[in-house]
């Protein structure tokens, strides 16, 4: 990390306005620029440089030191491609001057001259700025979907053939959907979308895209197709022409309709020492900013917007900082960091990623940060409303810690707040995943359709999946989720110090795969509040014969269980069949001898669930005596260290 925090040390004082006098300073204006301008003109403000083109062409003779400033207030239409790299202490760097906001640099075209078209309520206009496809289509700022039939739900799934057809009754004697896509909830985790090839009668043949095949009583729908469009704001793109459709009826098109036509707003390959800040970047038809064997980057407190894939996307690429962003409205995933090193994601915050069924990517896919790689941290980021998981991480060490994710896995489920996989074959080598940390996780919904509904939805809060091993969950906070942490075929796991409230069980392990491990865990210090009586505190599981009593060591907790309510659950697979049990804490430590210096209460007045998802103490004031499961008690106001929480019961 030495090269990352050297590099750091000299950007953030230019980011405050204290400017390194070592190098040349460009300006940049698109109202009053003009490209023709001599270099030695263009370091005033009062004589700069137009465009992004002009930008891109002077990079390669950028030194290390030198800065380039755009003018607030104005939009320059492009991309910017990274054509030279700085030092280590002199990065080169691109920020803003001047008053307003911050410099948008934009993939955006704006769409004009609407007439009606051929289709009743459909209207057209031109798009010669666009090229084969366009991802993303706004409206007074506001993302709008592409059209599809039908309006909302799915389609089922009769029956398929391998991963390039689907058979459904109900398309026999309709309308052909040759031409268009067919989006496919492949399985709880995959929606995939692909070209149709061809139709005969019930049966759609595409161009299967994704690894995984169709599994009938799941569900589909069609997009991509003029025919689909019916409601205020639905759009289709027909790339022949470069036309742009959009349904608003008898109504007329509002004046503020964006249409991407620009794939990578920022290209930085094989680049190092370069820093980005203060800037914003729309409307992208792919990922807004991509990175790739690069490093020593930092892009801070930029404003990443409407982004038709990634917001940033970075490849092998390593010490990067990625700090104080709003990433916001991506179809597939805010942040992704993959085969990195030493890489810092902090203080973001990412909103609505992967939002749209059908516009994202196939696998792995509709996340908010994902990040792969070794020495990593992601700290500090508030993540909400994601389609699928909020922060997911591979590979390791890495530090997964004080961030707050929040509503999550609405789109496809079998996921979690916070999620990690090692591969489903377990390995004697030892992977050191590393540590999840002092997070909050909240709301993890379930994603129902488009599924044949035979098991139930899963949103976890911390979820480790198969052979994740040699991992501390320690200190987190989980509420309103399917499970609060949850163990998969995971070894050499220690979950400590963890606050659950008021999911469907608190804590739940599970052997799933004959191939799977599932040893060496330890569970205790923490407090596990089952809210309702139909939750539970512990659930264990096996899909595979096995004693559930040695999935985990589980020792000293703290445990409230609603009245009427079990405190575990078991269910073994045995002779093909589900063998079921359930019982309170003290039939859970006569049978397995587990739980030892465990305590239980039972709350006699009301419960109340307090957090703090920020970086200073929280007082929150209090009505009356309380009690938390420890023991301890509280009267007129408790104090919440940052990202802690409370469990509060009424005396």
């Amino acid at each position: 990390m030495k090269s990352t925090y050297s590099f750091l040390s000299i950007v953030v004082p230019i980011f405050v306005g204290i400017f390194p006098v070592c190098g040349n300073t460009y300006y940049f204006s698109g109202t009053s620029g003009d490209d023709t301008r001599s270099p030695a003109q263009a370091q005033a403000a009062a004589t700069p440089w137009r465009t992004l083109a002009k930008l891109n062409q002077i990079f390669p003779n950028l030194q290390p030191g030198d800065s380039v400033l755009l003018k607030r207030g104005e939009v320059y239409y492009g991309a910017i491609v990274a054509g030279a790299s700085g030092a280590e202490g002199r990065p080169i760097v691109f920020a803003a001057y001047g008053q307003g906001y911050e410099p948008v640099i934009s993939g955006f075209t704006r769409l004009s001259g609407w007439k009606t078209g051929n289709t009743n309520g459909v209207w057209q206009a031109p798009c010669q700025g666009c090229g084969l496809r366009v991802n993303m289509v706004t409206v007074e700022n506001i993302a709008q979907p592409m059209g599809r039939y039908p309006n909302s739900g799915y389609m089922t799934i009769k029956s398929h053939s391998g991963n390039n057809s689907i058979t459904d009754p109900g398309l026999s004697g309709g309308t052909d959907w040759t031409g268009a896509e067919v989006v496919i909830r492949k399985n709880r985790f995959a929606i995939d979308r692909n070209p149709i090839l061809s139709q005969q009668g019930a049966t759609l043949t595409y161009k299967g895209l994704g690894y995984y095949q169709p599994t009938d009583g799941f569900g589909y729908f069609i997009q991509n197709d003029i025919r689909t469009l019916d409601q205020p704001g639905e759009w289709y793109y027909d790339p022949k022409t470069r036309t742009m459709n959009i349904f608003y009826g008898a109504g007329s098109v509002p004046p503020d309709v964006m249409a991407s036509s620009v794939d990578t707003l920022l290209t930085v390959r094989g680049k190092q020492n370069l820093a980005f800040l203060a800037l914003t970047f729309e409307g992208s038809n792919g990922s807004a900013i991509c990175l790739s064997d690069a490093s020593n980057i930092m892009i801070s407190s930029c404003n990443i917007l409407f982004s038709a894939l990634d917001g940033v996307n970075a490849v092998r690429s390593n010490n990067l900082v990625l700090s104080h962003l709003t990433v916001d409205y991506s179809n597939d995933k805010g942040i992704s960091v993959s085969k990195g090193q030493n890489n810092m994601v902090s203080d973001c915050t990412v909103r609505h990623s992967g939002t749209v069924p059908g516009m994202g990517n196939s696998e792995d896919s509709y996340i908010g940060i994902d990040i792969s790689g070794q020495n990593n941290t992601v700290q500090y980021n508030a993540v909400d409303t994601t389609g699928y998981v909020g922060i997911f991480f591979l590979g390791g060490p890495n530090l997964i810690k004080n961030n707050e994710v929040n509503y999550f896995c609405y789109l496809k489920d079998d996921g979690g707040g916070i999620y990690t996989w090692s591969g489903d074959i377990d390995s004697a080598a030892q992977r050191n995943t590393g540590t999840v940390t002092g997070n909050i996780v909240l709301n993890g919904i379930t994603a129902v359709d488009g599924t044949d509904s035979r098991s139930a939805g899963i949103a976890m809060g911390i979820y480790l999946d198969e052979n994740t091993g040699m991992v501390e969950v320690s200190g987190n906070t989980v509420a309103h989720c399917t499970t609060g942490i949850f163990l998969q075929d995971a070894h050499e796991v220690v979950v400590k110090g963890n606050t659950l409230y008021d999911n469907g069980s608190q804590i739940s392990v599970r052997h799933a795969l004959a191939k799977g491990a599932l040893r060496n865990n330890d569970i205790s210090g923490n407090t596990a509040v089952a809210a309702k009586k139909d939750q539970a505190v512990l659930v264990l599981s096996s899909a595979v014969s096995g004693e559930v009593g040695s999935f985990v060591g589980i020792h000293d907790n703290h445990y409230v269980q609603a009245d009427g309510g079990s405190f575990y659950k078991t269910v073994v697979r045995q002779n093909n069949q589900n063998v079921q049990d359930k019982g309170a804490l003290g039939d859970w430590q006569s049978k397995y001898g587990k739980d030892a210096n465990s305590v239980q209460s039972t709350p006699a007045g009301g419960i109340r669930f307090e957090y703090n998802d920020s970086k200073s103490v929280k007082s929150i004031s209090l009505d009356g005596s309380y009690k938390d499961p420890g023991g301890k008690t509280f009267r007129q106001k408790v104090d919440l260290e940052p990202y802690t929480s409370a469990i509060l019961m009424r005396q």
